[in-house]
């Protein structure tokens, strides 16, 4: 069984809230790859192998060191970029050579929200002249009803009517951040791609952003992907969450699952560090040791055993799979039945 028929084993075991019916995968993505070619002999396998699914209104956190691919996705989904090998499909549709029109088409179903509002933003143009930008190039309206449509759009993200009038240097980051969201619900997207989009916030302002999202979420039956490097962003606003390393995802469970049991030592040293932030407690089996290996030149066998406390001689010799560690719980580790999952909860909750 490959990685990605067991996500889709795991996510029909995975239980639904009660009184829902069972989703079919809106977003399925096998074995996705991108590679960048320096040479004939040298590429960085920024995303090597990913699987992964989402259900209709369900919503994935995507979580890991910078460097470790997580926005290279993002933009594979969006079609920014083509992905060196595998498939994405959203809705059913197959999307990896999708051009012209159909493209088109794929980019008022699928939005990006940004990590940087200051930099998605034409500092030169009006928020709202910026906002209706996108209903203009998909010929959607007249001025007037795409002007209508921004005001409207602005008072379902918590921004008043003269904020239509301003130049992004009159906005604070959260008022941007509230921007960015509401132009890229204005094509009214099925699938709404995070990434990052609290992490220039302070915490006040983070809680508003994420809860602000909860609500278009509800509202608009989204399904969404949430991108994150902090464990607090994706456990306050995710269903499920994949934890990512160095181009392959490690470990997917359930949000209460994975914080209560991780699995692989990666996923428990995510969790001890930010536990540090509140308890002081970082239990020295599961600290990271040094830096981030190379994309340029990834080590053999498991990608994680040159930072791993419990590596084995396997490890740098066998690539570990996918194993399911329960129905809805898989982790890509040789030896993670002899970890003590419950280790990290006994320090404190994140």
């Amino acid at each position: 069984m490959n990685s990605y028929t067991l996500l889709q084993t795991v996510l029909r075991n995975t239980p639904e809230p009660a009184g829902a019916a069972v989703q079919p995968p809106f977003v399925e993505v096998d074995e996705l790859a991108k590679h960048y070619f320096l040479s004939r002999s040298f590429s960085i396998k920024s995303v090597d192998g990913v699987s992964f699914a989402i259900r209709q209104g369900e919503v994935l956190g995507l979580v890991g060191e910078s460097g470790c691919g997580k926005s290279t996705i993002a933009r594979l989904l969006t079609r920014q970029t083509s992905p060196t090998g595998g498939e994405v499909k959203i809705a059913g549709q197959a999307i990896t050579d999708v051009d012209g029109e159909d493209l088109k088409r794929l980019r008022r179903t699928v939005q990006l929200v940004f990590q940087d509002p200051f930099g998605a933003l034409d500092p030169r143009m009006r928020i709202g002249t910026s906002m209706e930008a996108p209903l203009a190039q998909h010929h959607i309206g007249t001025r007037e009803e795409r002007r209508d449509k921004v005001m409207r759009m602005l008072a379902e993200v918590g921004l008043d009517e003269s904020f239509y009038e301003r130049y992004p240097r009159q906005c604070s980051g959260g008022q941007l951040q509230r921007v960015v969201i509401g132009r890229a619900l204005l094509l009214e997207p099925r699938f709404l791609i995070c990434d990052e989009p609290t992490s220039a916030l302070d915490a006040s302002m983070r809680t508003q952003i994420l809860n602000l999202l909860t609500d278009l979420k509800r509202r608009h039956g989204l399904t969404m992907l949430m991108i994150s490097h902090d464990l607090r962003v994706v456990r306050h606003i995710c269903d499920r969450i994949a934890v990512m390393y160095l181009g392959r995802i490690v470990e997917v469970a359930d949000r209460d699952a994975l914080f209560k049991t991780p699995r692989h030592p990666y996923t428990r040293a995510l969790i001890a560090a930010s536990m540090l932030d509140r308890t002081g407690l970082y239990a020295p089996e599961i600290q990271l040791r040094g830096d981030l290996p190379s994309p340029l030149n990834p080590p053999r066998g498991c990608r994680f055993h040159t930072r791993c406390a419990h590596a084995q001689a396997k490890c740098a010799q066998a690539e570990p799979k996918f194993e399911a560690a329960s129905e809805s719980h898989q982790v890509r580790c040789h030896f993670w039945r002899d970890l003590q999952p419950d280790r990290p909860a006994q320090a404190g909750s994140p």
